[in-house]
C-alpha cells in the first residue's frame, strides 16, 4: 500500500488499527470492511477501502490463501476511480447454465451446485449479464462478450456474433471438441453408464476469421501430460495437458507471466494458409504433439494411449486474431430477428481472442473451495482463472492490470520431482503395457484350446502348454514384483528428495542469520578500533 501511496501526491494512506469496541472499528464496519476471528479471540480486521468523492471502493477482507493476486485487487481497485461510467457489461453467452437455477427459500438445502465460480470473480471487474443460448442479437450496452462452448448453436446466434465483432466490439471465443465437464445429452451410450463429452464448433464465424478448427479432434502432448489416478494406479494422461511456463506466448503481455494451466482434451487452431488476417499463438503444445479422434477417448484404455496421429509440430491451443473481417452471411437469417443494419464488411481492424477447452474454467480444474474463519474462499489450484480474466481484460483494453495479476505466483514447480516421477512412471507403465500384452496373447491361445474339447467336454493340455501357462504365471508375478519394486523407489526418490528440501529450508535461514550477525558484529568492532586509535592519536 506504501508503494502505490508513493506513486501518485494524489492518494493519501492511512492504516487504522480497529480494536474491538472502539470508534475505528466503527468506521471500519461503515466502510464495508469485514472481521473474522480466530477460536475465542475478539475479531480482527484485515481489508482496505478506498474513499474517492462520495463513493466507496473497498476489498473487505485479505484472504491470505490468494496472496498472489493482492497487487491486482488493489491496483484493479483504483482503477475503478477512473472510471465515470462505473462497471463494464460483461455479455455471457453459453452453451450451457453457468450458474444454477436460483430454488425458492424454502429449498435452500436443495440449491445445485455452481461448477463454475470463475464467474464470481469476474464479477469483481464486470457487470455481469446472461444471454439467452439462442440469441437474435448482441446487446449494445455489452463491452466484451465471452462465449462458452456453443454447443449446437443456431444460425441466427451465430450471425448475432458474426456482426458483433463486425462492429468493432470485443469478443472471446471458446470452444472445445470434448467437454468433460459437459456431458452429450441423450448419448447413444448412456444406456451402459458411459457419459460421452460434448462438442462445440463456430464454422461461420471461423471461417470469417480464416481459422482452421476441427470440433471432432483432440490435442496429445505426451511432454505435458498429467498425472491421474487409475484402477492399475497413478499414470501419465496425455490428454490432460499440465501446461507449463514454456507453453505461454512471452511476448505477449496477457500471457507474459504465465506459468501453469490445466487444460483438459483440448482442440486447436490454425490459421488457412491463404489467410488475410494474422495470428499470433498465445498458448502451444510441445513438437511431439499430435491429435485423435474426440470418440476414441471414450472406450480407450491405458494401452492404447500412444495410438494417436503424431504431427511432429506444435500446435496452438489459445491464440488472437487480427484482421479486417468479411460477413459469411449475404444477409439476415430468415428466422432471426436481428435489428441492426446488416454490415458485409468491418470499417476497421479488430482483433478476437480464441481458446479450444471451456473445462479449465469447471471448478474442478482450476479452484479449491475452502473454509476460512466461517467463509467459503475459492484458492486458485493453478492459474486458469488467470488466464480467462488476462484474455478479457487484454481484448477489452484493459491492459494495465494484466502485467500485475500474475505476479507473485505461488507455483514453483518441482522440476526434479516431476522428472524423478515421470520416469518411474515410464518405467512401470511399460512394464505394464507388457504383461497386459502376454495377458491377451494368453488369453487367445487359451480360447483356441476351449475349441478342442473331449467327448467328455473337458480341457486337455499338453505337458508343453502347461509348462507354458507356469512359466507365464512366474513371469507374472516377477513382473507385478518389479512393478512394486518401481512404485517403491517412486516413493523413496519424492521422499529423499523432499528430505533434503526440507532439510535446507530449515538450515539456510539460520546460517543467512548467523553470517549476518557475524559480519555486522565484525564492522562494528572494527569501527570501534578505529575510534579508538584516532582517539589516541589525537
Amino acid at each position: 500500500l506504501k508503494e502505490f501511496a508513493s506513486y501518485s501526491s494524489n492518494l493519501n494512506l492511512e492504516v487504522i488499527d480497529p480494536k474491538p469496541d472502539s470508534d475505528e472499528e466503527e468506521l471500519a464496519v461503515k466502510y464495508g470492511i469485514t472481521s473474522a476471528t480466530t477460536g475465542d479471540t475478539d475479531p480482527f480486521y484485515m481489508g482496505v477501502a478506498v474513499l474517492y468523492h462520495d463513493k466507496i471502493y473497498n476489498i473487505p477482507f485479505f484472504d491470505p490463501r490468494k496472496e498472489m493476486f493482492l497487487e491486482y485487487e488493489i491496483a484493479s481497485l483504483l482503477s475503478k476511480l477512473k472510471e465515470t461510467g462505473g462497471k463494464k457489461i460483461l455479455g455471457i453467452l453459453a452453451g450451457f447454465e453457468v450458474e444454477p437455477p436460483q430454488m425458492p427459500p424454502q429449498m435452500s438445502e436443495q440449491q445445485p451446485e455452481n461448477n463454475w465460480l470463475f464467474v464470481q470473480e469476474l464479477e469483481k471487474i464486470y457487470e455481469k449479464k446472461i444471454l439467452p443460448a439462442e440469441s437474435d442479437e448482441i446487446p449494445g450496452d455489452v463491452s466484451v462478450l465471452l462465449v462458452l462452448h456453443p454447443k449446437g448453436i443456431t444460425e441466427k446466434t451465430e450471425y448475432a456474433i458474426e456482426q458483433y465483432i463486425l462492429k468493432g466490439e470485443k469478443t472471446v471465443l471458446v470452444v472445445d471438441p470434448s467437454a468433460r465437464s459437459l456431458p452429450m445429452e441423450n448419448s447413444k451410450f448412456a444406456q451402459y453408464g458411459v457419459q460421452e463429452s460434448s462438442s462445440s464448433d463456430l464454422t461461420r464465424v471461423f471461417r470469417m476469421l480464416d481459422i482452421e478448427y476441427s470440433p471432432t479432434k483432440v490435442v496429445v502432448d505426451p511432454e505435458h501430460a498429467t498425472r491421474v489416478n487409475s484402477p492399475s494406479g497413478p499414470m501419465q494422461y496425455p490428454y490432460w495437458l499440465s501446461l507449463n511456463e514454456a507453453c505461454f506466448n512471452k511476448e505477449i503481455i496477457m500471457t507474459n507471466q504465465l506459468n501453469s494451466a490445466l487444460f483438459i482434451e483440448p482442440g486447436f487452431f490454425k490459421p488457412k494458409t491463404d489467410s488475410k488476417c494474422s495470428y499470433i499463438s498465445l498458448i502451444n503444445t510441445s513438437n511431439n504433439s499430435g491429435t485423435l479422434d474426440a470418440q476414441q477417448l471414450t472406450f480407450m484404455s491405458p494401452k492404447d494411449f500412444d495410438n494417436y496421429q503424431k504431427d511432429n509440430e506444435s500446435l496452438s491451443l489459445a491464440g488472437i486474431v487480427k484482421g479486417k473481417f468479411k460477413a459469411t452471411f449475404t444477409g439476415k437469417p430468415d428466422e432471426s430477428s436481428y435489428s441492426g443494419n446488416h454490415i458485409l464488411e468491418a470499417s476497421d481492424e479488430n482483433s478476437v481472442l480464441l481458446i479450444a477447452d471451456v473445462d479449465f474454467l469447471n471448478n474442478r480444474f482450476s479452484v479449491r473451495q475452502l473454509s476460512f474463519f466461517g467463509r467459503t474462499m475459492l484458492q486458485p489450484i493453478n492459474q486458469n482463472i488467470t488466464l480467462i480474466s488476462n484474455a478479457l481484460d487484454y481484448i477489452s483494453g484493459g491492459s494495465e492490470l494484466i502485467s500485475i495479476r500474475s505476479k507473485g505466483s505461488f507455483n514453483r514447480p518441482f522440476d526434479r520431482v516431476k522428472e524423478i516421477e515421470k520416469n518411474a512412471q515410464t518405467k512401470w507403465y511399460n512394464v505394464e503395457k507388457e504383461l497386459t500384452e502376454k495377458i491377451q496373447s494368453l488369453q487367445q491361445k487359451l480360447n483356441e484350446l476351449q475349441q478342442a474339447k473331449t467327448k467328455d467336454n473337458q480341457v486337455v493340455l499338453t505337458q508343453e502348454q502347461q509348462d507354458e501357462i507356469n512359466n507365464f504365471k512366474i513371469e507374472q508375478m516377477n513382473a507385478k514384483k518389479k512393478r512394486r519394486e518401481v512404485r517403491k523407489n517412486l516413493r523413496q526418490d519424492i521422499e529423499r528428495l523432499g528430505s533434503i528440501l526440507t532439510a535446507v529450508n530449515m538450515t539456510i535461514m539460520p546460517v543467512i542469520v548467523l553470517f549476518t550477525g557475524l559480519y555486522i558484529y565484525n564492522r562494528r568492532s572494527h569501527g570501534k578500533k578505529i575510534f579508538k586509535g584516532r582517539h589516541e592519536n589525537a
